[in-house]
């Protein structure tokens, strides 16, 4: 842990967290029309991917019992079809996972998360793993916090680039229980 926080001495005190407490260069959530959103510009846009699927085929018929039999459509939940198994997480779990992104061109970096917009996570500790590759450790970024709104929503946490990262290369980072790439930027 203690090398963790000597390596990014930018984030070593973030567990504090809080607007003017946190060594953040800014803080926003994904989308919002604010001042530091307006300033801080994410290349390229992390958030909801919409892919185009083929138009979807007839779904089977839903056969209803039969009233005379006691059914009580009061009570009645018809099962969902099952999902195929792709093995991996499905789309709309996907697009809720943390990201990176580049900020203003490769000049900072932004850690984006997903969950309850009163009660953000964000990175807590960055460590430089290898040659542009980084693993980010998250969590809670207001801890004292004890009534969180049940929205979600994307927050955007703006940190200086660690040492040894450049924008000109494509960047890996790692989560706990996944990864993202970002191309290089035009920088």
């Amino acid at each position: 842990m203690a090398a963790l926080l000597a390596a990014t001495p930018a984030l070593a005190s973030c567990s504090a967290g809080g607007p003017g407490r946190s060594p953040y260069v800014a803080e926003f959530g994904l989308g919002a029309d604010t001042p530091e959103a307006r300033e801080f510009v994410l290349t390229p846009l992390p958030g909801l991917r919409v892919e185009l699927l083929p138009a979807p085929s007839r779904a089977p018929r839903i056969r209803l019992p039969d009233p005379e039999e006691g059914f009580d459509e009061r009570t009645y939940t018809p099962s969902p079809a099952p999902a195929p198994d792709s093995g991996g997480p499905s789309p709309l779990e996907s697009a809720f996972q943390p990201s990176i992104a580049w900020v203003n061109d490769g000049q900072y970096l932004a850690v984006v998360t997903f969950g309850s917009s009163s009660c953000p996570s964000g990175p807590l500790g960055i460590e430089v793993v290898a040659e542009q590759e980084i693993e980010i450790r998250l969590g809670p970024l207001f801890p004292d916090r004890d009534i969180c709104s049940a929205d979600m929503n994307g927050h955007v946490t703006v940190v200086e680039l660690p040492s040894g990262v450049t924008p000109t290369k494509p960047l890996v980072a790692r989560f706990e229980d996944h990864e993202v790439t970002i191309e290089a930027t035009g920088r």
